[in-house]
């Protein structure tokens, strides 16, 4: 498997913004570890450079992140750059996260059917937490860091070599752990409230097809 990460990041709402900052670190951990980084941000995240990248660098992990649903996962200003109708060959053998809405509900089972080794995603509505003042700096956002900082994990865990099954337990336990805290007593009345979006979020990971896919296969 080609070890390289592809990202996509688009930046032009709030919720794109958030993803858009708190992938930042993601892609500094694969530098570090010198693996090869492309990163598809703000007005790059289109379906045509998405494709020439796929097709051309045939990267072993796929990093999206944007507004998505059952079918498809968006890009720029919401344009599609995901969906059951791509060719597949040039995403066989790769391990796919998308942190996008609804994507683990038909998507990912299509893209493994296809041959994607492995798809991480989620059932439902992906939700993030967050604080009004905060909206301008998300990686200040603490509130955010309950939600970003698990799913986050997912990403990073895969890009140490580990599965994605791995990947998806080590972010489940963050997030439990995190929700735990949440809802105890230390907890404020932000996070006790944010807790049940958490829990959904939890609820809603999935792993789609091989979990011991790694980029080390």
């Amino acid at each position: 498997m080609n070890k390289s990460l592809l990202v996509t990041r688009p930046n032009y709402d709030s919720a794109t913004h958030y993803l858009y900052r708190w992938t930042e670190p993601v892609i500094a951990e694969a530098k570090r570890k010198h693996i090869p980084v492309y990163d598809l941000k703000e007005d790059k995240a289109t379906k045509k450079t998405f494709l020439s990248y796929v097709q051309s660098k045939h990267p072993g992990f796929l990093f999206l992140n944007g507004h998505g649903d059952a079918f498809s996962v968006g890009g720029h200003d919401d344009e599609v750059i995901l969906d059951k109708k791509i060719d597949t060959g040039a995403l066989l053998d790769c391990i796919m996260y998308a942190r996008s809405c609804d994507s683990g509900k038909v998507l990912g089972n299509t893209l493994v059917g296809r041959g994607v080794l492995a798809f991480i995603g989620y059932t439902r509505k992906f939700i993030v937490g967050t604080t009004r003042s905060k909206i301008t700096k998300p990686l200040e956002d603490q509130l955010a860091k309950l939600f970003l900082e698990p799913s986050n994990l997912i990403a990073t865990t895969i890009l140490k070599g580990h599965s994605a099954g791995e990947a998806d337990r080590r972010s489940k336990q963050a997030m439990l752990k995190k929700f735990g805290k949440m809802i105890s007593s230390i907890g404020s009345f932000e996070e006790r409230f944010a807790a049940r979006w958490l829990w959904s979020d939890i609820r809603s990971q999935v792993v789609i097809g091989d979990h011991n896919a790694s980029i080390h296969s």
